[in-house]
């Protein structure tokens, strides 16, 4: 499945333990953080992670040891969200049978299941309106509810909702300089026309990246994250930015990244265009089936997909067929 911007540059850092580490930390409830081994933390591989599941939305799974050793793991299924999903507690619990399956598959000997916390990191430019708990799905009268209650599957993921957190509680998170500047990018690049006035204020933290080990190649990662969704910032004044603000040292490399960027700009020029146009091909078509999702999956899209969608505007008989993966 082709990602989205903020899905690819969600796996692209949160994959890697150094940064993951802090953002699981800051949501979890602090006897939890106590209790964990965090140096331990491990993204799982791929080949842990039931096909199905692999490569499918944003979802990253690491392991972790508690403190007190001994054999047993703690498992922390980390999510992303750039949008509210009223299911998102139901596709969590699909994703936790399947791994708990996997892992009995490795261990049939084993009476007992890991724990397996979901996280999920939101920053949509609403709050979160979800309900965050597994038994509030089911459509139950409310006064019977009470005595289904201990046959229920319940539980509830821990949400991180950016759009409610304050810029300086989040430039205060006990995390890698990335990961918090990666969090303030999916807090406002979407929303904000003057991102780059914004991010002027986190110029300490944009340059703690620069002089960290591969740091200028993770800032333009982030860039070109910024240039992808956001229409108001143009690349020659993510150049400029990048250039006032990591200093002379990596004049050369952020050249070369503008290039890019520039390069980057024109492609997003056109593939804006090619969206427009399918949209009101769509609209067209359907009418008004082009709901808001629709709406959002075409803007979230890889230009490769939207190029497959393109292709099918003539020949699919539903919409739903025309926007099948």
């Amino acid at each position: 499945m082709s990602s989205s911007p903020h899905d690819a540059l969600f796996r692209a850092i949160f994959a890697r333990p150094e940064h993951a580490r802090g953002a699981l930390r800051s949501v979890v409830p602090a006897a939890v953080a106590e209790a964990l081994d965090w140096p331990s933390l491990a993204h799982c591989s791929g080949s842990f992670i039931d096909p199905v599941l692999n490569g499918r939305h944003a979802d990253l799974l690491f392991s972790v040891a508690w403190r007190g050793g001994g054999e047993a793991l703690v498992y922390l299924l980390f999510e992303h969200q750039s949008t509210s999903d009223a299911r998102m507690a139901f596709r969590l619990l699909r994703y936790l049978v399947r791994i708990w399956e996997r892992w009995l598959a490795d261990h049939p000997r084993s009476e007992r299941l890991p724990v397996i916390v979901p996280v999920v990191l939101y920053h949509g430019a609403e709050p979160w309106s979800a309900p965050v708990a597994f038994d509030a799905l089911f459509d139950i009268p409310d006064a019977v509810r009470p005595a289904l209650a201990p046959h229920l599957v319940r539980f509830t993921y821990l949400m991180d909702d950016l759009s409610e957190i304050p810029d300086d509680r989040l430039r205060a998170r006990a995390m890698t300089a990335l990961g918090r500047l990666v969090e303030a990018c999916f807090k406002h690049a979407r929303t904000r026309a003057d991102l780059l006035e914004i991010l002027s204020g986190w110029a300490d933290v944009v340059r703690e990246v620069v002089s960290a080990p591969d740091g200028l190649e993770a800032l333009v990662l982030v860039m070109r994250y910024i240039l992808l969704v956001n229409d108001h910032v143009e690349p020659e004044g993510l150049q400029a930015f990048l250039e006032r603000v990591a200093g002379p040292n990596a004049k050369d490399t952020i050249m070369t990244a503008g290039e890019r960027l520039i390069q980057q700009g024109e492609e997003r020029g056109i593939q804006k265009g090619e969206r427009a146009l399918l949209l009101r091909l769509l609209r067209q078509r359907f009418g008004n089936q082009v709901d808001t999702e629709t709406e959002r999956r075409l803007a979230t899209a890889s230009a490769e997909r939207v190029s497959t969608w393109a292709e099918r505007v003539l020949s699919a008989a539903t919409l739903a067929d025309l926007l099948a993966d």
